[in-house]
């Protein structure tokens, strides 16, 4: 199986289900992330993954133009705009492209701890929803 991930900058959200996806499934399937785009991996990111024992320190940013070549089983967009860019990428792509619609977790305040609460809720949306879809 090859999933791919898409959020706006593959720096929070994709990233993070990448991990999540590749510690639930181990090597049986190809697991990757990308973005419209690419940033610096987020240190919040990193930081709340890192409670959960992924280490995602070494994420490199990917444009989603650089994996329009690749063929995949499942796409998860988690905005309406990375949707939209992997519809245009991958406009052949059967499945279709599934949005999981998720909130970007650097809005709101700018308190540290409330922007680490909101990383952390994130992460586990992300993650009891690959609980429901790759079992």
């Amino acid at each position: 199986m090859r999933v791919l991930f898409i959020c706006r900058l593959n720096s929070v959200r994709s990233p993070m289900a990448e991990g999540l996806l590749r510690k639930r499934l181990g090597n049986a399937a190809v697991v990757k992330s990308c973005g419209l785009t690419p940033d610096d991996p987020n240190d919040f990111m990193i930081s709340i993954m890192n409670e959960v024992g992924i280490d995602m320190s070494n994420h490199q940013p990917v444009a989603l133009a650089d994996l329009k070549d690749e063929n995949f089983d499942r796409i998860i967009a988690f905005t309406q705009d990375a949707k939209d860019g992997a519809d245009a990428v991958f406009a052949n792509n059967v499945p279709a492209i599934e949005l999981w619609a998720v909130p970007n977790p650097g809005e709101g305040s700018l308190d540290v701890r409330a922007l680490l609460n909101n990383y952390r809720a994130i992460r586990s949306n992300i993650d009891a929803r690959l609980g429901r879809e790759f079992r």
